[in-house]
């Protein structure tokens, strides 16, 4: 139970809400931040960027058609009727391939809820909406919090892994730099 986390034996809801992540912690799940910016920031949409309102790079409510090929600004979730029927309801990851966040990334909303490390009051945070939501749900203002222990939610929940990244080389190379500059002196 060591890695990014530390369970230490954890099961109850109180338990589960305080795990946090490892300092040397190299995959994880997104915290509510990090999951935001992928979702929502255009970093290109003026010169300190902005958000979008839905996670499909637009601020116009989305399709939930399934098309072939993706025309755009399409996700998974539950409008007029369901985007794919059962026995599956969830769509394969980067079924809408014209469809991402501006960060490139795919599904994050629709298909199912994902879990984030946000500690709601007494609950875990979750984004996106799932395949049984309305198109509601994948707006950037709405989240829910969940018991961790939730398991009424089986299917309709999932999570995004995360990579911390290592200090750049570019940032290596100043601080040794400097280092060398400061030794010379």
């Amino acid at each position: 139970e060591n890695g990014s986390y530390f369970l230490n034996g954890a099961m109850t809801d109180a338990d589960l809400l305080s795990i946090i992540r490892e300092s040397d912690a190299t995959w994880v799940i997104a915290t509510e931040d990090e999951w935001y910016k992928a979702a929502y920031y255009d970093p290109l949409m003026g010169e300190a960027g902005a958000y979008h309102r839905y996670p499909t790079a637009s601020d116009e409510v989305p399709s939930n058609a399934l098309i072939d090929p993706d025309p755009g600004n399409n996700a998974n979730f539950l409008g007029s009727d369901f985007t794919i029927g059962e026995p599956y309801w969830r769509t394969e990851v980067g079924e809408f391939e014209n469809s991402p966040s501006p960060y490139g990334t795919f599904d994050q909303g629709g298909n199912v809820w994902e879990w984030s490390e946000a500690v709601i009051g007494s609950f875990r945070g979750m984004r996106g909406g799932s395949f049984g939501n309305s198109v509601a749900n994948l707006d950037a203002h709405f989240r829910i919090g969940v018991y961790p222990t939730g398991g009424n939610l089986v299917g309709l929940t999932g999570f995004r892994v995360a990579e911390v990244p290592e200090p750049g080389t570019v940032v290596l190379l100043a601080i040794g730099g400097l280092l060398f500059m400061h030794r010379r002196e």
